[in-house]
């Protein structure tokens, strides 16, 4: 009723000022705010465009000064030594899984690869309904540091309130969050620790992958749309911008966990409100790109539509949610601000391109004169924004697609894009204002091999 309530007084709001605005502009009101909104977005755009352009050339320097140290210690007989992190926390990993037998003794495995001691690996059983509790049982002997938690039926649902369950029985300084399908690197600690240990960072986001073994168009679209996600998440870290945690591969410190009151147990994506809870409390979240955590793709359209929609409509409440604390300069720096107040622009452009469609129609069957030609050309800007943004990020994180097939890719990735999530935006703007109460959170989809 909260979320409710807020988005109609900022419906209301967004309505006074569009008339006051009527008042000293000549024109469309709509297309005003959109022409602002894709300003907005091309600026933000640039701005991140221009912080990767520069830690790339740093990165290449950087790494073209390591080769020639190297080559001149190979010369003279001499062994380089790393600087390591003396930094060697305590790891308490959750994996809340429900009826995910297909994966889960191959993901405690990966998870027992690590080139890590200190960690204990929780794995919380959502009241499943299949044999994955007897095959966790059954590795414990195997594997002494793995933990089983059996929730009790009847307990309360969701990701958020298995993770809380299992918060109060792990002891360690730093907490990992992952999926039931997650894949990592032995060197996982090792890259993200050091990133986490500063004084002020309570959270550190790996990048997320699809696995290789998987094809077809969904699959080679959700790639690419994580290769989207990366971009936008490193440009955020590099402008001091508003990181978000994306629920499988974060790293968080205890600390920082308590400091917030651990997960929402109402918030359907638990991550996204986390995000939101730890930067208002001044806590940073850093994004690591050399750490990857690799997940299953959603196979089917109902399934991703079903998955996305409950995205959509978390992205959203979590904004409502933390309105006034997200705008208050003693909470986020100005850099954060204009940050997040960007990515809300994100979510509303959607809502806009549908009202003035709605009005361009009503104009034209009343025979009022329309505004197409403006309205298209604020379409199509918005359009080569968002390629613009995914050619450069398939670029530099999927650069093995080569030049010419990016291009040809980005296409369908923007259809792809634009297909599902207008239409799931909208809707979930109906569920907050017309829905009787919000979604319920439900586990994503997956395929049924191994």
């Amino acid at each position: 009723m909260r979320s409710r309530i807020i988005l109609l007084a900022l419906i209301f709001g967004v309505w006074v000022g569009l008339k006051a605005l009527d008042e000293f502009v000549t024109g469309p009101e709509v297309l005003t705010l959109l022409a602002i909104a894709c300003l907005m977005m091309l600026g933000h755009s640039i701005w991140l465009l221009i912080a990767q352009g520069h830690w790339q050339l740093k990165t290449r320097r950087h790494a073209r000064k390591r080769l020639a140290q190297e080559a001149l210690a190979s010369r003279m007989n001499v062994q380089l030594v790393d600087e390591k992190s003396s930094w060697t926390p305590f790891v308490d990993i959750f994996i809340s899984a429900k009826n995910e037998s297909r994966v889960i003794e191959k993901t405690v495995r990966n998870f027992f690869a690590i080139d890590y001691e200190n960690f204990y690996l929780w794995v919380i059983d959502d009241c499943s309904t299949d044999s994955m509790g007897a095959i966790l049982d059954g590795l414990k002997d195997e594997f002494p540091r793995l933990q089983v938690l059996h929730r009790t039926p009847g307990c309360c649902p969701g990701k958020s309130a298995a993770l809380n369950e299992a918060l109060p029985l792990a002891k360690g300084e730093v907490v990992a969050v992952f999926d039931a399908d997650a894949y990592v690197a032995p060197d996982f600690f090792a890259v993200t620790l050091p990133v986490l240990e500063p004084e002020g960072i309570g959270a550190v986001q790996a990048q997320k992958k699809i696995y290789e073994y998987q094809s077809g168009f969904l699959v080679e679209c959700q790639s690419s749309e994580y290769a989207l996600d990366t971009y936008f998440q490193m440009g955020r870290d590099l402008i001091g911008g508003a990181v978000e945690l994306r629920g499988n591969g974060q790293v968080l410190k205890r600390a920082a966990l308590v400091d917030v009151g651990g997960w929402n147990n109402k918030s359907i994506t638990d991550d996204l409100d986390l995000s939101m809870r730890l930067l208002v409390s001044n806590w940073d979240i850093r994004f690591c790109p050399s750490a990857y955590v690799f997940e299953e793709a959603v196979p089917s359209l109902k399934g991703l539509i079903r998955q996305r929609r409950r995205w959509a409509e978390g992205s959203i409440i979590r904004y409502l949610d933390y309105i006034f604390p997200l705008n208050s300069p003693t909470r986020l720096s100005l850099v954060e601000r204009i940050d997040t107040l960007v990515f809300t622009v994100y979510f509303v452009v959607p809502a806009l391109i549908l009202c003035e469609i709605v009005s361009e129609c009503a104009h034209l069957l009343m025979g009022i004169p329309t505004n197409g030609k403006l309205f298209g050309l604020i379409s199509i800007a918005v359009l080569l924004i968002t390629q613009m943004n995914m050619i450069v990020a398939i670029r530099m994180y999927r650069p093995q697609l080569g030049l010419y097939k990016t291009i040809l890719h980005s296409f369908e990735v923007n259809a792809y894009l634009y297909g599902h999530w207008v239409p799931v935006v909208i809707v979930s703007f109906c569920q907050i204002l017309f829905g009787r109460k919000t979604s319920t959170w439900h586990p994503t989809q997956h395929g049924q091999e191994a």
